[in-house]
């Protein structure tokens, strides 16, 4: 069946977590201040703050285009999977978490589970890793400046 790779990243944003929910969540200014990551919903009229297990949405990440199906939208975090059976699945999670250091601000954090036979290619070493996490870290840095910007 392959492998088990996992990634993640992380960035301090000075908001609290619905703040820094709300922004991440406000998928139509995406273009506004996003360099590569835009998220789109498939159902016409529907809000980001009503997915739900089951829905899918549309992403593309720097021209990487999928269409995920969401496992889990709470306060505290977005989950979605995205997978081509058997080959390779990720499993997404973006957090929302209050910050260790400073109660007013947010621990954003990204993690992707990879199985199947390809998840070898997200392991230590190998480029498609170091390119996952620089975009991660880019989209990281995107929202904080987002964020940080509407709350002064």
């Amino acid at each position: 069946m392959g492998s088990t790779q996992s990634v993640s990243a992380e960035i301090e944003i000075q908001a609290p977590p619905a703040a820094v929910r709300a922004v991440f969540l406000d998928f139509q200014r995406y273009k506004q201040w996003s360099q590569g990551w835009a998220l789109e919903l498939k159902e016409p009229g529907k809000s980001p703050l009503d997915l739900k297990d089951g829905d899918q949405i549309q992403v593309n990440m720097r021209g990487m285009k999928f269409k995920p199906v969401i496992k889990e939208n709470t306060f505290e975090a977005l989950h979605w999977i995205g997978s081509l059976p058997g080959i390779f699945t990720g499993r997404h999670q973006f957090y929302f978490k209050s910050s260790l250091e400073n109660p007013a601000a947010t621990r954003f954090i990204q993690v992707e589970e990879f199985s199947g036979l390809l998840a070898f290619l997200m392991g230590p070493g190998w480029s498609f890793r170091e390119k996952t996490l620089a975009g991660w870290n880019e989209f990281n840095a995107d929202l904080k400046k987002e964020v940080e910007r509407r709350q002064s």
